[in-house]
């Protein structure tokens, strides 16, 4: 699989004797002019967030994180009370405390697993007033919840995030994703790295019958996540704490916690793995020796957090299970890896892979990025030679080179073109489940 230096939305076919064909032409240009009217970008939801770190911190002493945390759900609780009147506008001193924590009660009530029971804040009446000074110029629920997602980014420590390599994905990326994939009301969907669950919510979205698991080992992103799913009125009660690369044979020589599956089967004791797995898990970080033994990418080979990942999710399918993951641009395209994307092919058959633009994690990093979507064997083979792959290069990515949100010039959909490949990609699962 190579960068076919093509547009998104041009099908390219790769045959065994090496020549490629291109079935649709270049439509639309490169870039597009950011609007003119006056929105709440990116850039502003990430001031937000520093603006009330700044004020957490200098006159609180109390965790940013957790307290931020309250002062959002609060936020989130009065949004859905459809309140006239702004955030914290008729509350002061003692009253301000008061409010937050009524409105933390509201939305324990409504979201049952986002809070600790019993949460309150811990900030006095005049840091909540100012707080809520900065709240009030954004709506929570706008734009598909990004400035939400934008402001959990912040306040998820930076420094552990980028040692791990895990960035939250744009909204826009997993919205599309998600519907090229497709996942079908009574399928189970996993992600076994959820983040802030975004690809879980959007699962939702696509089909609200489908039954959704999410697992993470950083307990404060999962408390992220337990928020996101319950703003988009999902029970987060299925997003649990694990080690998703512990698997269960290392698990019993070791007595060690318990694994994914564990926990699946106490839920659900006749599981068998899933239906579709959607993520994108840690490109970075030091796994340690532990994970090697098993792992057959591991063998002979330096042990990648990614790597591992993408066996684990392969492992976690039924056969014929549709998998979506997000992999770091060398794993597609350079040499040193082709051992992985032999193994990756002999496991699975690949539909699409999909190129993201440098911009799509600024401003957190800008590492490129592709989405490898395909469908997994009912056995490994080696047989795959006259298998047609569908590659896309996305030349507008939703993002300037600041990492804010770029927007078209209607001023109110993100400009991207991702959608461009989405009937493509669905068609071709189409085909295949008629040739299974």
């Amino acid at each position: 699989m190579t960068d076919s230096g093509l547009g998104l939305g041009c099908q390219v076919v790769a045959h065994p004797d090496g020549t490629v064909r291109t079935d649709l032409p270049r439509r639309w240009s490169r870039g597009c002019p950011m609007t003119r009217r006056h929105r709440f970008r990116h850039g502003d939801w990430e001031s937000a967030a520093l603006r009330l770190d700044e004020i957490i911190c200098a006159h609180s002493g109390e965790d940013p994180f957790e307290e931020a945390l309250k002062l959002l759900v609060a936020k989130l609780a009065h949004e859905m009370e459809a309140a006239r009147t702004a955030f914290l506008a008729r509350h002061r001193g003692d009253g301000a405390v008061g409010e937050v924590n009524r409105l933390l009660r509201v939305a324990g009530e409504r979201w049952r697993g986002m809070l600790e029971p019993g949460a309150t804040t811990r900030l006095s009446g005049p840091e909540l007033v100012r707080c809520a000074s900065v709240l009030n110029r954004v709506r929570l629920f706008a734009d598909d919840l990004v400035g939400l997602d934008a402001i959990f980014e912040f306040m998820v420590s930076k420094a552990s995030k980028g040692q791990k390599g895990q960035y939250f994905t744009p909204r826009h990326v997993i919205a599309e994703v998600v519907a090229m994939v497709r996942p079908t009301a009574g399928e189970r969907v996993v992600d076994p790295a959820c983040g802030s669950g975004g690809f879980l919510r959007h699962a939702l979205l696509q089909a609200p019958q489908c039954s959704v698991w999410g697992f993470d080992q950083d307990p404060r992103v999962l408390r992220v996540a337990r928020v996101m799913l319950a703003a988009s009125g999902q029970a987060p009660a299925r997003l649990m704490r694990v080690d998703s690369l512990r698997r269960p044979e290392r698990q019993l020589r070791a007595r060690l916690a318990p694994v994914l599956e564990d926990l699946m089967r106490a839920q659900e004791p006749r599981f068998m793995g899933f239906d579709v797995v959607l993520t994108n898990p840690p490109f970075a970080g030091d796994v340690g020796c532990e994970y090697a033994d098993g792992y057959e990418l591991a063998a002979g080979h330096r042990v990648e957090r990614d790597v591992l990942f993408l066996e684990r999710c392969v492992e976690l399918l039924k056969p014929q299970g549709r998998l979506a993951i997000v992999l770091p641009h060398n794993k597609v395209g350079a040499e040193r890896w082709a051992y992985l994307r032999a193994w990756l092919l002999e496991q699975v058959a690949i539909v699409a892979v999909l190129g993201l633009g440098r911009n799509t994690f600024r401003p957190h990093t800008s590492q490129k990025a592709c989405v490898v979507i395909g469908r997994k064997r009912s056995k490994p083979t080696r047989h795959f030679r006259n298998e047609e792959v569908l590659f896309f290069i996305s030349e507008r990515d939703g993002k300037d080179r600041r990492g804010r949100l770029a927007y078209a010039l209607n001023g109110e959909a993100i400009d991207h073109d991702l959608a461009q490949a989405t009937p493509l990609v669905r068609r071709r699962f189409e085909i295949m489940q008629g040739g299974a």
